[in-house]
């Protein structure tokens, strides 16, 4: 995109300045046998002359100068929005990071809900109760998600 708007700028500056040289030599009118009309700098085979336009002044060094401020405005312009194009992408780029670790957390503590081995203890009564492991390991997957949904946060806030 930068190149295509640079290239533009450039051709734009070089249309300007190089602008009075183009028509420097003016054009004549003709009036072909089958009634058309074409301008053109050389004659016409076949065509009688109508007319002509005259060459437009030769643009001055003020002007001149103008348009090639205008094209290093223009050039300053489109790197300013290259750049904020940049850190958009960048922080489109930090957010999803961050959408998919939180996701990656959700899953993971939804997942972690079931015991694993070795986290049942067995009561007197015959039954079995989650024990310090298990409590552990779902605070750890609790806070997991806590921290991935902060990093959401400050991700869309740009920080």
């Amino acid at each position: 995109m930068m190149k295509a708007t640079k290239l533009i700028s450039i051709a734009v500056a070089l249309c300007v300045s190089l602008g009075g040289v183009a028509f420097a030599q003016g054009l004549k009118k003709y009036i072909t046998p089958d009634g058309k009309t074409v301008y053109s700098d050389t004659p016409v085979l076949g065509a009688r002359e109508v007319g002509e336009i005259k060459a437009p002044p030769e643009p001055n060094a003020a002007a001149r100068s103008q348009a090639e401020e205008a094209a290093r405005r223009d050039a300053k312009d489109v790197k300013a929005v290259d750049k904020r194009l940049d850190e958009r992408r960048s922080q489109e780029a930090r957010i999803e990071t961050a959408e998919a670790e939180l996701e990656k957390a959700q899953r993971i503590l939804k997942e972690g809900a079931k015991p694993l081995p070795g986290e049942r203890t067995g009561t007197a009564g015959g039954k079995s109760r989650l024990n310090d492991a298990y409590q552990r390991r779902q605070r750890a997957n609790e806070r997991a998600v806590e921290k991935a949904r902060t990093a959401v946060k400050e991700a869309r806030a740009g920080n």
